[in-house]
């Protein structure tokens, strides 16, 4: 049902969309990898339009997950300033293994999805050569919009960013992602530091 879900929302998203660009975002720490594929990618120097990104995110407790989303992104500028807003959706679902923060129940796995609303906001900082951007963006997911074991979702990310080409951007970001599920509080998949980058075709 979940895979279903899924196909039918990319079905849907890449169909609805007029593909001008393609690109690849990748981001390690030392124990989690979040890789996806990216339509029409949003580029912060450039301002406005539609972002469908598809990828897979994996830590080294076991945990996994597939997602997809759509984000919207509109610009606002002033004189000397740029603020960068959008919000979207995103889908996903995967495998959470029960880790040491609930010792007595190691070993055990949550099969989870959601539906989660999301938000971003960011600021530019203005250079003719680097062009930088601090964002904060964050989704969730309440009990009505999870399905399998999961009743709520939550991700925040931080992302301070810098173009080194027009084609490339490199980035260091702070993710935190969390489930509730039928059995478990807090099921904690990620909370740390990682590296990345994005290079648009």
């Amino acid at each position: 049902m979940k895979k279903a879900l899924m196909a039918l929302a990319l079905l849907l998203t890449s169909t609805s969309m007029s593909v001008k660009a393609a690109g690849l975002d990748i981001a390690l720490s030392n124990n989690t990898a979040n890789i996806a594929v990216l339509l029409n990618p949003y580029n912060f120097r450039a301002g406005g339009g539609s972002e469908l990104a598809v990828g897979g995110f994996l830590n080294e407790t076991g945990d996994s997950l597939l997602f997809a989303s759509l984000m919207a992104h509109g610009v606002r500028k002033l004189p000397d300033q740029q603020y960068n807003l959008a919000a979207g959706i995103k889908l996903l679902t995967g495998d959470l293994e029960v880790g040491d923060q609930f010792a007595e129940a190691v070993g055990d796995s949550e099969n989870v999805g959601a539906l989660a609303l999301g938000f971003k906001a960011g600021y530019v900082i203005p250079s003719r050569q680097n062009p930088m951007e601090f964002s904060i963006e964050g989704f969730i997911a309440p009990k009505i919009t999870s399905f399998g074991d999961a009743e709520g979702y939550t991700e925040i990310n931080a992302r301070f960013q810098i173009e080194v080409i027009p084609q490339a951007l490199t980035y260091v970001g702070y993710r935190r992602i969390e489930f509730d599920t039928n059995d478990f509080s807090d099921l904690r998949l990620d909370r740390s530091i990682h590296l990345g980058m994005k290079l648009t075709f």
